[in-house]
């Protein structure tokens, strides 16, 4: 096997990680309606700190519910990709920092934690669908930062959401395509 065709493989083993980014859908939307419950800023940002904790098993449950398998015991690509879905986790003292300096940044913080480690998952899949909602992320939060800077709770999950919506959208449409492909 190739490496185009461990990547195909892949992709179409796990579904282009469609799970996980339901998982994410789900932790930002769980994260905009708190927002409008809880008031103390360093209490909320505790709450997305810990929250992010949830994203994998959550993930992980989803795939069951949906029949997908999400990591492949006999593709050589796998371990990468659980490598590059474990990035995030390398930025635990910059978050805490960002929490003990200025706990209103933490949605901003993980939005673009979020949004950078995507890219990689695009050459692994071989799919449009990780690229542009990424950049969009980014934009998007940083955007929202410098215009309603005390609005980050609420601008940050909702840019979040239609970013995640837009990969899950295009990853479906893809994985449509790749199946033709693999089957063809």
């Amino acid at each position: 096997m190739n490496i185009d065709q461990a990547r195909q493989e892949l992709a179409q083993h796990n579904k282009l990680g469609i799970p996980i980014l339901y998982s994410a859908f789900i932790y930002w939307t769980v994260m905009l309606g708190l927002s409008f419950f809880i008031e103390n800023v360093k209490l909320l940002s505790v709450i997305y700190l810990y929250g992010t904790g949830m994203l994998l098993p959550l993930g992980i449950w989803i795939a069951k519910l949906m029949k997908i398998q999400l990591f492949s015991k006999v593709n050589p690509l796998s371990s990468l990709s659980g490598i590059l879905a474990s990035t995030p986790a390398i930025m635990v003292p910059l978050t805490i920092y960002i929490y003990l300096t200025d706990p209103s940044a933490i949605p901003f913080t993980i939005a673009v934690i979020t949004a950078g480690h995507f890219f990689p998952f695009a050459w692994l899949y071989q799919t449009r669908a990780y690229v542009f909602p990424s950049i969009f992320m980014m934009i998007g939060s940083s955007l929202g930062l410098i215009i309603w800077p005390d609005l980050q709770f609420f601008i940050i999950p909702i840019v979040m959401m239609v970013c995640l919506a837009g990969i899950i959208v295009g990853a479906m449409r893809e994985k449509k395509t790749m199946h033709l492909e693999i089957s063809a």
